[in-house]
């Protein structure tokens, strides 16, 4: 049980600390380009209720946040490492790619993979 209640606990930490960074960028963005606060707000409620999702324990919920964050994040590295920025800017892009590649890769890894190996808890196991 006490490992249960870990693996829980991790798989929530991460996918709020990937919200929150989420959150994060979508106010950085809304500062550099206020015109795009539509777009911005639709990807950040995504991930939230993706994130969501994840700390309820659906199994797929954790590939849906990797395509909504993961490819923003490694290219949110690839800006901070080639693009000629401020090095506050390069900084931040850097940083925000790089926690949210780690948070989640440790999705996948022991302890918060245990909270997602479980079988569903609906009815009919779907």
């Amino acid at each position: 049980m006490a490992e249960s209640d870990r693996s829980a606990r991790a798989a929530r930490l991460l996918s709020a600390i990937i919200a929150g960074l989420a959150l994060a960028f979508a106010v950085i963005a809304y500062a550099i380009n206020p015109a795009r606060i539509g777009v911005d707000a639709l990807r950040l409620l995504a991930i939230a209720l993706t994130a969501f999702l994840t700390v309820r324990g659906v199994r797929w919920a954790r590939l849906l946040l990797i395509a909504l964050t993961g490819f923003a994040a490694a290219f949110a590295i690839l800006t901070a490492l080639s693009m000629a920025l401020p090095l506050l800017a390069r900084l931040w892009f850097f940083l925000y790619g790089a926690a949210t590649v780690v948070c989640l890769i440790l999705l996948f890894v022991a302890p918060a993979a245990a909270y997602f190996a479980r079988p569903a808890a609906t009815r009919g196991g779907a």
